[in-house]
């Protein structure tokens, strides 16, 4: 018997919670990076390698087991990938420093590997009617773009009380993940994705999928995401330079908030002049952050927080979400990995190339020329996106 409404309802409440948790670990410590690597004699470099062994566990994930969901079934994938970031969590409770954060990062990758396909995948078959598709990637923009704003500004708030390597967020965060895993518990098994119709025999290792046409979309997501990866790994040393290491976690979470408040206009916007957009306020966004960080003015810094957030995760984010949940819907949940594994490139290794760099030359003169690259690639790609002809 399929589940009723009220079922669906209840699940897919539980399932955008779960999705708001797993990535709302993933930055969880980010305003004491600075201060876990100074307390372990670490330089940018390392912090940025520390910074990107997330993506050690992300990809492997996002790649082998993307769609291992359509094989086992939604619920269990989201349980397992929901449990890998509240060990996380707990590892830093533990013992709060670099020599576990490395282990604790691998963790929360490998969490949002396994559970943004399957949560994603989930919502689209959940919800009915003929919106449900694009309902179901603003439900998963939402919950994770607040989600890895969100951990961060929880701690950088409590930090601006008071400097702690193991600040309360940190056992909030493992209580309410355990109070997640008991709803996920109580749903009704997943009887319609289990094994789809199509996919019977199918093997173990679920590769990406990357519909026709989609591969232009998920460059644009990685050039995006690499600013926030930089945003991440690297302002909150230079920020502490100044005095507002603290005020990292609220860069970060204008990065993600000022994209979810722009998402219904972007969700309204055909999707060339959402991209076409996005490029004109990256590196404006990005030139603002960087001008504040070199100055110490905050006012630079939240005002760029937010102009690089709208590009990101506003009009680049939701629109190639959306767009690859319709054209590869027969492999959705491989879909929307192999879209994560493009963003991921971008996430992190542009950071780690920046780090050293910055140890060999300067914090200031890598960021500057990354935004010198920036501007270049933004500028192709707001040619390419007003080239491409408006048929959908």
């Amino acid at each position: 018997m399929r589940p009723g409404p009220p079922y669906r309802a209840f699940d897919s409440v539980v399932t955008v919670f779960a999705l708001f948790l797993v990535t709302g670990a993933v930055n969880l410590e980010m305003p004491l990076y600075h201060a876990y690597a100074s307390r372990a004699g670490y330089g940018n470099g390392m912090t940025t390698l520390m910074f990107a062994t997330y993506i050690a566990g992300l990809l492997p994930s996002l790649l082998f087991f993307g769609g291992i969901s359509d094989r086992l079934g939604r619920k269990p994938v989201l349980l397992a990938g929901l449990s890998a970031a509240m060990c996380a969590t707990g590892l830093m409770i533990w013992e709060p420093g670099m020599r576990l954060l490395f282990v604790a990062r691998v963790l929360q990758g490998l969490g949002v590997g396994l559970s943004m396909g399957a949560g994603s995948a989930y919502l689209a078959e959940a919800l009915r009617g003929p919106e449900a598709v694009r309902r179901s990637a603003v439900y998963v923009a939402i919950a994770t773009s607040l989600g890895f704003g969100g951990g961060a500004v929880f701690t950088g708030t409590l930090l601006l009380f008071g400097i702690t390597l193991k600040p309360v967020s940190y056992p909030i965060h493992v209580a309410a993940a355990a109070l997640c895993i008991a709803m996920l518990s109580a749903m009704r098994p997943d009887r319609t994705s289990g094994r789809p119709e199509g996919l019977q025999g199918a093997g173990w290792l679920r590769l990406p999928h990357f519909p026709k046409g989609s591969v232009p979309i998920g460059l644009t997501i990685t050039l995006a995401w690499a600013v926030t990866g930089v945003v991440i790994s690297l302002m909150p040393a230079q920020l502490a330079r100044h005095g507002l290491s603290a005020w990292a976690g609220h860069a970060l979470f204008l990065v993600n908030g000022t994209g979810v408040a722009v998402q219904p206009w972007a969700r309204r916007m055909h999707p060339r002049k959402a991209l076409f957009l996005g490029a004109l306020l990256l590196p404006v966004g990005y030139g603002s952050l960087l001008y504040g960080a070199w100055t110490g003015g905050m006012a630079f810094v939240l005002a760029g927080a937010a102009l690089a957030g709208a590009a990101c995760y506003g009009f680049t984010y939701l629109g190639g979400l959306a767009e690859l949940s319709l054209r590869g819907a027969a492999h959705r949940a491989r879909s929307v990995s192999g879209y994560f594994v493009l963003a991921y490139l971008g996430f992190g290794l542009p950071s780690v190339g920046l780090g050293f760099l910055s140890d060999r030359f300067g914090l200031m003169p890598a960021l500057a020329g990354f935004g010198i690259v920036l501007c270049m690639l933004c500028s192709w790609q707001a040619v390419w996106a007003r080239s491409q002809p408006n048929s959908h």
